[in-house]
């Protein structure tokens, strides 16, 4: 997770803090849920990119199910990433680096993903178009954030799923959510402004938001003919 001049504002802990809460109950749970999805889903050898990767945690994990997969991890926070390269030596592809400006070529990388990170970026949008142009065509972004309008059943499904009492799931949520989420009315403009590709925004794990995001693919086309990109903005089935 990011730290940034926003993120302070909507009080988001410092380093050693966000280590601890990545590591409790919930957000373990949570991590373990969207790992499962990626790892299901990331493509052989794939080369992947973590934005707003904070302790590494989420590349770490996937490299234990995933050692195929070509891994990278970035912040903006240079403690956050000495803590990654710390803790995860066996990675070795840490960058320090803003979101909203990758430091990398277009079209370098099959997957990125962005998890609880997104909500605290300044300018969310653009945060989003990077992820989509470092992605060679036809690659794919990961969003994952908390999901704000989760009712109380929902999270009682949740805790009942993951064996945690509700009393301690319910109130960890409404304070974490409160400066740490997204409503699909934020969500979806942010996605609308992503030109050059097809996205999708579901809920997922009672909780959570999942939004991917896929690069068109080059369209072939004739000489002296410009090609239009008449590609629905959702992902097929």
């Amino acid at each position: 997770m990011m730290a940034t001049a926003t993120s302070r504002f909507h009080l988001e802990p410092p380093p050693w803090l966000y280590a601890r809460l990545a590591k409790g109950p919930l957000f373990r749970r949570l991590y373990r849920r969207f790992v499962a999805d990626l790892a299901a889903a990331l493509p052989p050898g794939a080369r992947v990119l973590d934005v707003g990767t904070g302790p590494g945690y989420l590349p770490a994990y996937l490299a234990r199910e995933r050692p195929d997969l070509d891994l990278s991890g970035l912040d903006l926070s240079d403690r956050m990433i000495r803590r990654a390269a710390r803790r995860h030596p066996e990675l070795r592809k840490w960058s320090v680096a803003d979101a909203q400006a990758l430091p990398f070529p277009a079209g370098v990388f099959d997957q990125t993903i962005a998890s609880f990170s997104l909500h605290i970026w300044p300018d969310r949008a653009l945060g989003v178009q990077e992820l989509v142009r470092v992605l060679k065509p036809g690659g794919r972004a990961w969003i994952f954030e908390l999901r704000r309008e989760a009712a109380a059943d929902e999270l009682r499904q949740f805790a009942r799923a993951e064996g945690l009492p509700f009393l301690m799931v319910y109130p960890g949520f409404k304070v974490v959510s409160w400066h740490h989420s997204l409503r699909q009315a934020e969500f979806d403009p942010i996605l609308r402004a992503a030109a050059g590709c097809q996205w999708e925004l579901q809920p997922v794990h009672h909780l959570l938001w999942r939004a991917e995001l896929r690069r068109a693919q080059v369209p072939a086309h004739r000489p002296g003919r410009t090609p239009r990109d008449s590609s629905p903005n959702f992902l097929p089935p």
